[in-house]
């Protein structure tokens, strides 16, 4: 069986790099229709309709969701995956980059879903709306109290959702990826090696979106209000993170 997309409508939010870019290219690939929401719009296009909007803005949120219903007016999938680190511990973070941190990743989600699910409720279609979280909601970081916080939120907020749109054939999602590499195409060697999980490397982006593209495809068909780990293993092993990531530079 292949995964394909062809026919359908996604949007996915934080889509101009990382694992968002990946996603949103595998997607147009698989033969969708792919939106694409990001601060900074990528120079090459190809295949992906970008749009340049900020998350935590509620104002220019509200005014994307509005154009959007008027402009393109169906949705099958919906992938909240739009995120910033967060290096602060509940003594040194500040109510600005809690602000920040909260409309980033609950409110505007919460409203993008609101959206997603008005339109799939109107054109009867049984869409998908996945929201990528994080391990950190289980295992947090040092010094992440805002980044922990908020990807437990999405958590949360997926099963609330599954609860209140499985009636409406509506499957929500939660994904949590572990340890992924996104700072290149190449992750390095030593890198690699240090990873604390169980199969012994980095996790890649096109790993986490293939999983999406399942997910998201018509193979899903009775995955509702879960969360899904992809992680190496990461949550159950005893190796200690490399430095680099407890200090927040990938």
């Amino acid at each position: 069986m292949e995964v394909s997309l062809r026919g359908k409508t996604c949007l996915i939010t934080g889509a101009t790099h990382g694992i968002g870019l990946t996603t949103a290219k595998l997607f147009s690939e698989l033969g969708a229709r792919v939106i694409g929401i990001g601060r900074n719009v990528p120079e090459v296009n190809k295949g992906v309709e970008f749009v340049k909007l900020d998350l935590t803005s509620r104002a220019d949120v509200l005014s994307f969701i509005e154009r959007y219903k008027r402009e393109v007016g169906v949705i099958d999938v919906l992938i909240n995956n739009a995120s910033v680190n967060s290096r602060y511990s509940v003594l040194d973070i500040t109510l600005e980059e809690l602000d920040r941190m909260i409309e980033l990743e609950v409110v505007s989600p919460i409203l993008l879903s609101r959206m997603a699910a008005e339109l799939m409720i109107k054109n009867k279609v049984k869409g998908k709306i996945i929201n990528v979280s994080a391990i950190q909601a289980y295992k947090p970081l040092e010094s992440s109290l805002a980044y922990s916080t908020v990807k437990g939120a999405l958590i949360s907020m997926s099963r609330s959702l599954a609860v209140d749109l499985g009636k409406y054939g509506i499957q929500v999602i939660t994904v949590l990826p572990g340890p992924v590499y996104t700072k290149g195409e190449e992750v390095p060697e030593d890198l690699d090696r240090r990873a604390a999980t169980l199969l012994r490397r980095m996790g890649r982006p096109q790993e986490v979106a293939r999983l999406l593209a399942f997910l998201s495809s018509d193979l899903n068909t009775f995955i509702t209000g879960s969360e899904i780990i992809i992680d190496g293993g990461r949550l159950i092993s005893r190796r200690p993170d490399p430095d680099e990531i407890t200090s927040g530079k990938v």
